[in-house]
């Protein structure tokens, strides 16, 4: 069991920055380990914050099953509740791991360099896909002019190369505690490689969200620093929206969005308790516009906001769950003295910003890292502290 934990973690390592396929095959080796750790999970000890996303998972079937009149997909949508599923069970067989001799030094280290190769190899795949119109992985023409990583898909690589780099600036500020398992040199370059792709993306969602969360590293120990670092943030984001043109401000799209976020509205209004249903939302939202005079009604997609996302396809119910969730994840990270705790917690305000614009908590591949890094969260590394 400890071995297809260990094969699970590195596929993950492996895959969230790459390959979609890879992550599947990591939910493939972890369901053993899962089942078998049911019945030794003590659910009494389990955080506030994975009660209420066991509270946003029954929200999100519940939504899907009691709207079944407008559901265009059926109860297809149910399966996608398997990330948060996946996510709150792992826990068990992610802390049975490291709690155990078999997850030694060695093995951290080879997982922290699996993560930190891919993420390069990703933002150099797009670099080539950029200069030369060709996505290696995919094995096809893409003339794209923002770097797609080798998912082929610019805010699906933007917004997990977001929560990567996020990650990434916490390891390199807290280098000195985890000098045994990576080199500060190698570690350094990684994460300046990743600061190009994050860049090259040209996604302004994905930048928000890195540059919301990277004050939060001195919240705790150090408020006039985090201070500084966001009066710093909000300037230079200023200067940038106003100076930058197209890059920052794009009419079309700004309007689509916000066509979305008042769609999203008044389909709470007309389904308050659980909303349309999970991932309903954007294959309804045209009638909606229409029916209620609102901008792009012809945009088809999703909510463009994770809370707005939320209200529409689960209603008040999962609404409030899921802002249980994040309110409990978060402090839970802020009471933590050590190194999960202190990278976790940026980067529940880089999830948190850089989903104002984005509904990364409806896409599988953002929901592949967001779901491992929950689980890892909740998971006591007494061995590392931070520095």
């Amino acid at each position: 069991m400890i071995y297809l934990t260990f094969a699970s973690l590195l596929v993950l390592a492996l895959g969230l920055l790459t390959s979609i396929t890879l992550l599947s095959l990591s939910h493939i080796f972890l369901i053993i380990p899962l089942v078998a750790m049911i019945s030794k999970t003590n659910f009494r000890c389990w955080n506030k914050s994975t009660w209420a996303l066991v509270a946003l998972t029954i929200s999100i079937i519940f939504s899907v099953i009691v709207n079944q009149d407008i559901m265009v997909d059926g109860y297809k949508p149910i399966m996608k509740s398997k990330y948060f599923i996946i996510g709150i069970f792992s826990i068990a067989p992610f802390t049975y791991f490291f709690k155990s001799s078999f997850a030694d030094e060695k093995k951290i280290k080879f997982l922290l360099s699996a993560f930190c190769l891919a993420t390069a190899i990703a933002t150099i795949v797009g670099f080539i896909n950029i200069y030369f119109g060709f996505n290696i992985p995919h094995w096809k023409v893409l003339n794209l002019s923002r770097n797609p990583g080798t998912f082929g898909m610019v805010l699906n690589y933007a917004h997990n190369m977001a929560y990567a780099t996020i990650i990434l600036y916490g390891l390199v500020v807290y280098r000195k505690s985890i000098n045994n398992y990576i080199s500060s040199t190698f570690l350094l370059s990684i994460f300046l490689i990743s600061l190009w792709g994050i860049y090259t993306s040209y996604t302004r969602g994905a930048w928000i969200g890195l540059l919301a969360g990277i004050p939060f590293f001195y919240f705790k120990q150090n408020k006039k620093l985090f201070v500084v670092a966001v009066s710093v943030i909000a300037l230079a984001g200023t200067i940038a929206y106003f100076t930058a043109g197209r890059a920052m401000y794009r009419e079309d799209k700004d309007v689509s969005r916000l066509g979305q976020w008042y769609g999203a509205v008044a389909a709470f209004k007309e389904r308050p308790v659980l909303g349309v249903g999970y991932l309903n939302f954007e294959k309804v939202c045209s009638e909606i516009k229409y029916r209620h005079n609102l901008p792009a009604p012809e945009f088809l997609g999703h909510a463009h906001n994770n809370f707005f996302e939320i209200l529409a396809d689960t209603g008040a119910l999962g609404f409030i769950s899921y802002i249980l969730w994040l309110g409990f994840w978060f402090y839970e990270m802020y009471q933590r003295n050590d190194i999960v705790g202190k990278i976790g917690l940026p980067f529940i305000v880089t999830f948190i910003a850089g989903g104002l614009t984005q509904s990364t908590i409806s896409l599988g591949i953002n929901l592949f890292f967001v779901m491992a890094v929950y689980a890892l969260t909740q998971v006591n590394f007494k061995i590392i502290k931070a520095e």
